[in-house]
C-alpha cells in the first residue's frame, strides 16, 4: 500500500510539472512542504518552486527570511534551483541520488553528464553511478584536462600564425614575375622557409586533436569556476553558524557557573535554616529578660529572614531577564 501511494504521488508530480505555478506564497509554501515528504523526484519540484518564488518576488524582498520558515538554508536552496534547471536529471537519476550528488552532476559540463569516466581506482562509471566523492574527483580531472587543452590551444595558435606567415612568404616568392629575371635564382632562405613551413604544418596536425577537445571543454571551465564561487559562499554560511554556536556555548558556561554558585549558597542557607530551627525549638522566650539586647538581636534576625525570603519569593515568581 505504501509503495502504491508513492507511485501515485510520483505520477501526480510528473503530471503537474508543466502546470502554471501560483502567485500566492501560502499555496507555494504548502506545495513545497508536500514535496519535501516525497523524496527522490521531489527535489526537482522543490527547486522549481524555489526558483519561481525568487524570480517572481512572491516573498516581497524577503526570500531568505522565507527560506527559514520552511527550514531551508540559502546555500541548499541554490543547489535545488540549479538542479531544477536541468529537467533531464529529474526522471532517471533523482530517484536514486541525493541532493549533493545531483548538484555535482548539474554543475558538470553538459557533454560529460552522461559520459563514462575512468576513476583513479581504475573503475569506469557514468556520473549517475558515482558517489559524491567520485563526482568531485571527476570534476577535478576535467578541470585539469581543460587547463592542459587551453595551453595546447595557445601553442597551436602561435604555430598557426607562424605557418600563415611562412605560407605568405612562399606564395609571394612563387608569384614573382619570372620575366624580370635573366637568371632564375632561388632565394637564399627559400629552403629554410620551406622546412619551417613543413615543421609548422606537422605541429598543426599534432595539435589539431587537442584543439578540438579544448573547444568542446570550454564550458566546463566556466562551470568549475562558478562551483568554486558557490563553495566560498557556503563556507561563509558555515562560519556564521559556528560563531552563533560559540555565543550559545559561552552563554551556557555562564549559566552553569551561576547554577553552581546558587547551589553552594542554597546549601549554606539550608544549614543556617536548620540551625535557626534548632534555636527555635530549644529557646524558651519566657526565660529571656524583656528589652534585652539578645531579644532585640533575635527579633532583627527574624525580620531580615522574613524580608529577604519575601524578596526572593517575588523574584522567583516574576523573574526579570536581561
Amino acid at each position: 500500500m505504501e509503495n502504491a501511494g508513492r507511485r501515485d504521488i510520483t505520477s501526480q508530480a510528473e503530471e503537474t510539472s508543466a502546470v502554471e505555478l501560483s502567485h500566492n506564497l501560502t499555496t507555494v509554501t504548502t506545495e513545497i512542504k508536500a514535496y519535501q515528504s516525497i523524496g527522490g523526484q521531489a527535489i526537482f519540484e522543490i527547486g522549481r518552486r524555489l526558483k519561481w518564488v525568487k524570480e517572481n518576488d512572491l516573498a516581497h524582498g524577503e526570500f531568505e527570511s522565507w527560506l527559514q520558515s520552511i527550514n531551508t538554508s540559502a546555500g541548499f536552496a541554490r543547489k535545488l534551483i540549479r538542479i531544477s534547471e536541468l529537467p533531464e536529471l529529474n526522471r532517471s537519476t533523482s530517484n536514486d541520488l541525493g541532493v549533493e550528488a545531483l548538484y555535482q552532476i548539474a554543475t558538470m559540463p553538459p557533454d560529460e553528464r552522461d559520459k563514462p569516466q575512468q576513476l583513479d581506482s581504475g573503475e569506469t562509471k557514468k556520473p549517475d553511478e558515482m558517489t559524491v566523492r567520485e563526482l568531485r574527483e571527476t570534476k577535478r580531472k576535467l578541470a585539469a584536462a581543460y587547463s592542459e587543452n587551453m595551453a595546447n590551444q595557445t601553442l597551436l595558435t602561435q604555430a598557426d600564425k607562424k605557418a600563415q606567415k611562412l605560407q605568405a612568404q612562399v606564395t609571394k616568392l612563387q608569384q614573382r614575375d619570372p620575366d624580370i629575371k635573366q637568371v632564375e635564382v632561388e632565394p637564399a632562405d627559400y629552403q629554410d622557409t620551406k622546412a619551417d613551413l613543413k615543421a609548422a604544418n606537422e605541429k598543426i596536425a599534432d595539435l589539431q586533436k587537442l584543439v578540438d577537445d579544448a573547444v568542446e571543454d570550454h564550458n566546463q571551465r566556466l562551470a568549475y569556476e562558478l562551483e568554486l564561487e558557490k563553495a566560498k559562499a557556503d563556507q561563509e554560511e558555515i562560519k556564521a553558524d559556528l560563531n552563533d554556536l560559540e555565543v550559545k556555548r559561552q552563554n551556557m558556561l555562564k549559566q552553569n557557573a551561576q547554577i553552581r554558585e546558587v547551589q553552594k549558597m542554597v546549601k549554606s542557607i539550608n544549614e543556617l535554616l536548620d540551625n535557626f530551627a534548632m534555636l527555635r525549638n530549644r529557646l524558651d522566650t519566657t526565660m529571656l529578660p524583656d528589652e534585652s539586647s539578645l531579644v532585640q538581636g533575635l527579633t532583627e534576625m527574624a525580620d531580615k529572614l522574613i524580608e529577604n525570603g519575601q524578596v526572593l519569593h517575588d523574584d522567583l515568581a516574576h523573574p526579570y531577564h536581561v
